[in-house]
């Protein structure tokens, strides 16, 4: 598959660290990482081998006190990249989105030691790359949201779309996130400006939280009331849904924002834009941000992907397009 549209820099500082049999260089470029509850890690990339894209995805046991890692070697091969993936309950069975719309579930025996991956199921029903996908309850029904535009709500069981939001938004979706104690709602993100509040039992939007004044990259809930997103102008805004038209814009960065993840035991949330800057802030109930860590230095190309340890709450992962894994040490 030819993704020669696919936007990314230029990659002068990215190392190639593996040589297909023909002799072209594969450049990989990490695009997530996802933490289970037992700390197994998964990390999801994209592969440039001359103008040919494909991807896959490695599934770790819990990261060492290192502060730099290279995942091993791929466990799972695909054809084309992955923007995003996640666990399905157990660390030994995976849901993975493909850059060419495809959603697939992998298995591995607890026997195997993570060494043999099986598809037990793949669809391709997005009509464009799968960029986000979040859970709505728990090793039942996830959600995916498209370049297409569309979202789907998943009956994980036989991989059916139980619900299909076709042309949800006029541009490409690239954010999805589940209302906290909520097994229907979830609000999303789009190029289209718009981010929407939706539930599970009506085809249409509940809530057009807001129309930006430029394209919404990313968002995150902060809690069952407040919702972070991000936008292309790099603009970091809080919504409070009890009270939507007014918008809160919190701090702007040099960058369009790519990824936000909070820490809500401590009210922390990282945030990575496209560079190689993160930042991680403290939240205050007046709606100030306090920047407690900022690092530029750990990643030579962009940062990607973030997940905040399971064990310990001053540790972030993160992931990038240099082909590497970082571990930040947050003080308190």
């Amino acid at each position: 598959m030819d993704n020669s549209n696919k936007i990314v820099p230029p990659h002068l500082n990215a190392e190639v660290y593996r040589t297909d049999t023909s002799g072209t260089s594969t450049q990989p470029y990490l695009d997530y990482i996802r933490i289970n509850t037992d700390g197994t890690s998964l990390i999801g990339c994209s592969e440039l081998t001359g103008r040919y894209w494909n991807g896959g995805a490695s599934i770790c046991s819990k990261w060492s006190d290192n502060k730099t890692r290279r995942p091993p070697k791929k466990d799972i091969y695909l054809t084309s990249g992955s923007a995003d993936g996640c666990f399905i309950e157990r660390s030994n069975k995976v849901l993975l989105g493909d850059d060419n719309g495809a959603l697939s579930i992998w298995t591995c025996n607890a026997d195997d030691a993570w060494d043999q991956w099986n598809e037990d199921m793949s669809v391709a029903e997005h009509d464009g790359g799968v960029m986000a996908m979040d859970c709505l309850t728990p090793g039942n029904e996830y959600v995916t949201v498209g370049a297409d535009g569309n979202i789907k709500v998943w009956d994980i069981s036989d991989l059916i779309c139980a619900r299909n939001y076709i042309a949800a938004h006029s541009k490409s979706i690239y954010g999805v996130s589940v209302r906290p104690q909520s097994g229907s709602s979830f609000a999303t993100g789009s190029l289209d400006y718009y981010a929407s509040l939706w539930d599970g039992n009506v085809e249409k939007p509940v809530l057009d939280l807001t129309r930006n004044d430029c394209g919404i990259r990313c968002l995150q809930w902060l809690d069952e009331y407040h919702l972070f997103f991000g936008d292309e102008a790099g603009a970091l805004s809080l919504i409070d849904i009890r009270n939507p038209e007014n918008v809160t814009k919190l701090t702007e960065f040099p960058a369009a924002i790519h990824k936000i993840c909070v820490q809500p035991e401590c009210d922390r949330v990282s945030v990575c834009c496209d560079n190689k800057i993160l930042s991680v802030f403290e939240f205050h109930d007046d709606c100030k941000l306090n920047l407690i860590y900022e690092n530029s230095n750990l990643h030579s190309n962009y940062i990607r992907g973030m997940a905040w340890d399971v064990d310990d709450k001053n540790v972030l992962h993160t992931v990038g397009w240099d082909g590497e894994t970082k571990i930040h040490k947050i003080s308190t």
